[in-house]
């Protein structure tokens, strides 16, 4: 055997160790140590339980004693767990025998038996010997013959030493071996020399690697005590146990005849294991049976001596008797390797009288004991007086009692009574009786009530009445929408009488119901009857400005006004409150009133008034207080605000189109100036259009024309004008005028008057008005004609603007397979092909999402003939030109950025009557944020999340895995030059094995750096410090965002700046403001945040080493995410209403 051949058998050695246990494995080898060849034979036996794919095989070695013709032995395989060699002739019995282990193609474990010639020179003292690294150790060979030459020794078949004819001692030969380590491992022999290896008498030594007593990687780790000549395993601390020896500690002697880890084979002979040498797994090496010796194991041990090679002393004291098999054997009254511990009666420590279980839950009882010696796992039991009697499934025992662990399964009421927990042992015996009772959880006989609604809030009642046992310890509420599929969402309470369910949506029915909870495990009783709740109409956002208030006698008349047209509103809510804050009264009006009078007030007497905007039953905002006092008893006008009236409203209002974009504006001035007009706003919106009002202000307060351009060609505007003084006036009514097409051109006044009787003039009006108001309908009709004839063109063909990345005006034009953009002003069109889906080859299925002005639908396409499931995204009829410039650009993206594991990506595109689809990938998890909300797994099976000890039902590893997808697919945008601006859990998907893709392109741009130019609605918590500043965006800014996005999956979908508003992040960011480390996040996970929100954009990471970063933390194993549920664990806030912005 080669040098190399000690590490190829030591690293055998070391896969002898179980990988479901870490228990050393269960081979031992056996013979029967006849001198004739005939007669000889060897068998191998595995002992473990799992036999599937195991193989079994003895081989002899031809690398330290070779021979030209190596022997084919006959084996035979009498059970698939042991291996039978026999039918040896001649010299073919003496050598080296190895037993194989393996499971298919992998080696699993060796074991190494040694049968020298008998007729040879010299005798080993030991065939095998264990050493511990660091020792000296004498190889010792007693001297047969009287021949005076000198010895040769050789290490795995070559010369190591020599030891002259001079040296040789008392008939024996010693190799000296210093600090010894792995690489002195291996088989040793001696022979005269000169004589033929035939005649080489060997033995082999194994090396511990590890210094005596300790064990483990490093060796660090004390061995524990191991009797009856067991060896501690140098790599996992276990007792290998000689042959007659099992337990732990090797503490327990097998039944004359019996081997085997558990004792669990047999001799099977008449004279036991007389006669069989025994080989077992390193580092214990051969010997004979428990209570034999000699060359070929067939003495019995001396008086006094016990154990395998019977190298063990018994030493019994107190008149204990030596057993050659098992030691002493202890009088009543004494115990202990050698009977020198007295035994003392057991006795049940602090065990309750009365125990208490939940209803089809599983109890669990805990019963301790003490005594000499120590109860073992078998000797205390739990037995429910003349019935059921349970074994413990785990016994701890330390140095003063022992533990015993019962379960019950599944209580019921038959498992109520009278118990008792009963130990005995060589000392004596003790009982303890204790009464279970089985419990009934608790469970709502009524369905919640509401007490208090608003938009976002439902206040409830849980519980009126219920059935079950007390006492309550907590109360669960469960909620999610009608008619939707998410998973019920949920609250705990604990004493309280009402709980409030928050973040909710407003106008929405929600199904509510109830779970209680008694004490101990499995106390959550079923759910109560289910109620429907509705949340209110959401608040308006703008506040009302009161500007005025005019005082007559007891009487005040309150005036305000909106910058902005409400969203949501169906009027206002006047409140009148007293000195001291009470409110006095409250009074309702209609969007569409702006002023009311006050009646019956008392002089001398402070009131303050606000006005609030209403929806149904919720509350907008509250206007600032608006103070008034009477000071005395007639009438008398108090200006507000203070130091001055505002003006009332400008009179004959008239509007008359001057082209296609302009329209000219005359008036009068307001009858009551209430100070100098420094100037006039105008206000204008086209007729019947939601949104904001656009306004021009006329500086020059003597001028009452103005002429309002930018406008559309074709469109009714209507138009009000307000005068200013220091004080913004009170608006005129709106006046309507229509711009009109190229080529044709009318001018259409209107007029309104304000506050004066025409008389005769009266009907000259009226003549006017009916006039226009014919030319308005024949100009409608006119306008219906040609909006028919344009619609039906663009059922045809749909074309339209898209601003591309580079800042240059793209026209889009969908034809069959191909998107064509023109860039203005390049007058070539530059079609842009994408991969073509057939109409009939896609089969709707569900709706999977909508938002305002489109949805998507869950698909089934063939493409290239093979059906795949698809996400299918589409517009709604009325989506506004934006949404289709979007939609096209998010097209374009997906074609340019091709194919790549961690984005969503491009199926193909279809065109049907002038509509585009395009089907993408589906995700079948859904989007991350609500992945990880989901898998807060305290708020949906609290009972589960207790049990296991988690906060989640993902793990650390899978945590860091979504951001690792996200950010290697962030490195292939930034790489391809596109730039997200809307990276956010949100818009990432999760789809199959979990896998992170990034989606949602319709905001991306090409080129490096992205200055946008457009309002709209802004993901201001995930937007870097330079975008929310001044609208630049680059890859460094989505950079800002996966920082965020980051925060987001260690939070488990929590809301970034949760409780800020947006103003204050305005504020807070560029001062330094950073959002704090979560409590279940590592260090350097939180670092890597910290380094996205870099200020300056250059100083931030590229995806490129994010990526590498966070694989790397994979690779390490480690909890950067912890999810264990710690002391006072909660959840990061949610907040639904902030996300929106």
């Amino acid at each position: 055997m080669k040098p190399g051949i000690t590490v190829m058998l030591h690293l055998l050695c070391l896969l002898c160790l179980v990988s479901i246990s870490d228990a050393v494995m269960d081979l031992i080898m056996t013979s029967h140590g006849y001198t004739s060849a005939q007669d000889f034979h060897l068998s191998c036996i595995f002992g473990e339980r799992d036999t599937d794919g195991i193989e079994i095989s003895i081989k002899k070695d031809n690398s330290i004693v070779r021979r030209a013709d190596p022997p084919n032995l006959n084996l035979q395989w009498p059970q698939t767990k042991q291996v039978v060699a026999s039918g040896f002739t001649g010299f073919d019995h003496s050598g080296i025998f190895y037993c194989h282990l393996k499971r298919g193609s992998e080696q699993l474990c060796n074991v190494t038996y040694i049968n020298n010639y008998s007729n040879g020179h010299f005798k080993p003292v030991r065939v095998t010997l264990t050493a511990s690294k660091g020792d000296t150790v004498h190889i010792i060979m007693d001297v047969l013959g009287t021949e005076r030459r000198d010895i040769t020794w050789k290490f795995n078949g070559n010369y190591y030493y020599m030891t002259p004819t001079a040296d040789v001692q008392n008939q024996t030969a010693v190799l000296d071996l210093e600090n010894i380590d792995e690489s002195n491992a291996g088989i040793y022999g001696a022979s005269y020399v000169g004589d033929s290896a035939l005649y080489s008498t060997w033995m082999r030594l194994i090396v511990r690697d590890c210094p005596e007593n300790k064990w483990g990687s490093d060796c660090d780790k004390e061995c524990p005590e191991c009797l009856n000549g067991g060896v501690c395993h140098d790599k996992n601390g276990d007792c290998v146990c000689p042959p007659g020896f099992m337990g732990m500690r090797c503490e327990t002697a097998c039944r004359e005849g019996m081997f085997g880890r558990n004792c669990q084979e047999s001799c099977k002979s008449e004279h036991g294991c007389q006669g069989l040498s025994f080989c077992l797994t390193d580092p214990y090496g051969c010997s004979c049976a428990s209570g034999w010796h000699g060359d070929h194991c067939n003495k019995p041990c001396h008086e006094g001596m016990y154990g395998a090679d019977c190298l063990l002393s018994c030493n019994c004291k107190n008149k204990g008797k030596c057993n050659r098999f098992s030691g002493c054997q202890c009088p009543i009254g004494w115990r202990g390797q050698y009977c020198e511990k007295s035994d003392r009666a057991p006795e049940i420590l602090d065990m309750a009288s009365n125990l208490e279980g939940n209803l089809n839950s599983s109890r669990k009882i805990s019963c301790s004991a003490t005594g000499h010696p120590l109860p073992s796992h078998l000797s205390i039991e739990l037995r429910k007086l003349e019935s059921t009697v349970l074994k413990a499934f785990q016994t701890i025992l330390d140095s003063k009692k022992s533990t015993a662990h019962f379960e019950i399964p599944r209580l019921s009421p038959e498992h109520s009574g009278l118990w008792e927990c009963r130990v005995s042992t060589n000392g004596g015996q003790d009982s303890f009786k204790f009464i279970l009772t089985v419990k009934e959880p608790p469970y709502p006989t009524t369905a919640p009530k509401l007490l208090l609604r608003s938009s976002r809030q439902l206040v409830v009642k849980p519980v009126d009445a219920y059935a079950g046992d007390g006492p309550i310890v907590s109360t669960k509420l469960l909620y999610k929408p009608v008619g939707a599929e998410d998973s019920w969402s949920s609250i705990f309470v604990y004493g309280s009488d009402q709980i409030t369910l928050p973040n909710l949506k407003p106008s929405t029915k929600y199904h509510v119901r109830v779970q209680l909870a008694r004490p101990g495990e499995g106390g959550e009783g079923p759910l109560g009857p289910e109620a429907i709740m509705e949340t209110d109409c959401p608040e308006p956002m703008a506040r009302p400005e009161i500007v005025s208030s005019l005082l007559e006698g007891h009487n005040s008349t309150i005036r305000w006004y909106l910058i902005d047209r409400p969203r949501e509103a169906t009027g206002f809510l006047v409140q009148l409150y007293g000195p001291h804050g009470e409110r006095l009264r409250e009074e309702t009006t209609s969007l569409n009133v702006h002023s009311i009078k006050l009646y019956n007030l008392d002089y001398h007497r402070n009131y303050q008034v606000v006005v609030r905007l209403v929806n149904c039953g919720s509350h907008g905002p509250p206007s600032k207080p608006h103070h008034i006092h009477i000071h005395k008893q007639g009438n008398r006008n108090l200006p507000c605000p203070p130091g001055g009236r505002s003006p009332s409203s400008p009179r004959n209002v008239q509007a008359d189109a001057l082209s296609i974009s302009a329209v000219r504006l005359r008036w009068q001035p307001p009858e009551d100036l209430n100070g100098g007009i420094q100037k006039y706003s105008i206000e204008y919106q086209p007729v019947g259009h939601g949104g904001s009002h656009p306004w021009v202000y006329s500086n020059d307060g003597n001028k009452t024309t103005k002429d309002v351009t930018s406008l559309n060609g074709s469109t009714l505007y209507q138009f009000r004008v307000r005068a200013f003084s220091k004080f913004p006036g009170e608006w005129s009514n709106f006046v309507q005028a229509r711009t009109p097409e190229e080529g044709f051109f009318s001018s259409i006044p209107t007029t309104q008057q304000v506050g004066r009787s025409m008389g005769e003039g009266e009907k000259i009006i009226w003549a006017v008005t009916g006039s226009i108001v014919g030319t308005i309908v024949i100009i409608l009709l006119a306008s219906l004609v040609i909006f028919y004839f344009r619609k039906s063109f663009m059922k045809q063909r749909r074309t339209f603007t898209y601003q591309s990345g580079s800042g240059e005006e793209t026209v889009l034009q969908f034809n069959s397979g191909t998107l064509t953009l023109t860039r203005r002003p390049k007058p070539s069109p530059e079609p842009l092909i994408y991969p073509i889906l057939e109409w009939e080859d896609i089969k709707f299925e569900d709706v999977i999402g909508e938002g305002n002005f489109g949805q998507v639908i869950k698909a089934m396409v063939k493409k290239d003939g093979i059906k795949m499931g698809a996400a299918v995204k589409m517009l709604k009829e009325f989506a506004s030109e934006n949404d289709h410039r979007d939609f096209a650009g998010e097209l374009e993206v997906l074609c340019k950025l091709g194919q790549h594991p961690n984005i969503i990506n491009l199926i193909g595109a279809c065109e049907n009557k002038g509509d585009l689809y395009i089907a993408i990938e589906f995700a079948p998890y859904g989007n991350l944020l609500d992945f990880l909300r989901k898998s807060r797994v305290l708020e949906t099976d609290p009972a589960f999340a207790k049990e296991h000890g988690t906060a989640s039902t993902l793990t650390s590893q899978q945590l860091l895995q979504f951001a690792a997808n996200v950010a290697t697919g962030m490195h292939y945008l930034s790489d391809k030059q596109f730039i997200h601006r809307d990276l956010a859990a949100r818009n990432v998907l999760v789809g199959e094995n979990q896998v992170a893709k990034i989606a949602d392109f319709g905001l991306s741009r090409g080129e490096e750096v992205y200055v946008k130019k457009t309002m709209g609605r802004l993901p201001v918590r995930w937007m870097a410090i330079e975008s929310l500043n001044y609208s630049v965006y680059t890859t460094k800014s989505d950079v800002w965002s996966f920082g965020v996005l980051l925060w987001e999956i260690v939070s488990l979908g929590g809301t970034p700046y949760c409780g800020m508003t947006c103003a204050e992040l305005y504020e807070k960011l560029p001062q330094g403001y950073r959002m704090e480390q979560p409590r279940n996040c590592d260090d350097e996970v939180y670092e890597l945040m910290r380094q996205c929100w870099r200020d300056r954009p250059y100083e931030r990471p590229p995806f490129s080493q994010i990526s590498v970063q966070l694989n790397r933390m994979q690779e390490v194993r480690k909890a950067y995410v912890n999810m264990a549920l710690f002391e006072n664990f909660t959840y990061a806030g949610i907040d639904s209403t902030a996300e929106e912005a």
